[in-house]
């Protein structure tokens, strides 16, 4: 019987997927980050500084982030609450960080 190209693809990446959700799916992003500067730099090297400051600044911004959200909401942690209270403990903590993130990149 012959098996459906979708099928023999998800088979196939069955093992990556599997990698990817017991590792986080924020290390893919980070290596296609990582490959796509690779590229960048060979076609234009003068931009390896400003992607080396954006992504300072943006890393700088994300750990105020979360900073101001555990001085300010100590005892609401995500990690330790149930139900609601998780999703709304989320919902702050990255609500903070892309505001610290967006107010960094206005500054230029």
């Amino acid at each position: 019987m012959n098996e459906p190209f979708l099928d023999k693809v998800q088979r196939l990446l069955a093992p990556a997927t599997q990698l990817l959700e017991r590792i986080g799916f924020v290390w893919l992003w980070l290596l296609v980050s990582v490959l796509l500067l690779g590229v960048v730099v060979v076609l234009n090297p003068a931009k390896l500084g400003a992607y080396v400051w954006f992504m300072s600044k943006t890393s700088g911004a994300f750990a105020l982030g979360y900073g101001f959200d555990w001085a300010a909401f100590r005892g609401a942690d995500p990690r330790y609450l149930d139900g609601i209270e998780k999703t709304m403990a989320q919902t702050r903590r990255a609500t903070l960080i892309a505001a610290a993130i967006i107010g960094a990149g206005l500054i230029g």
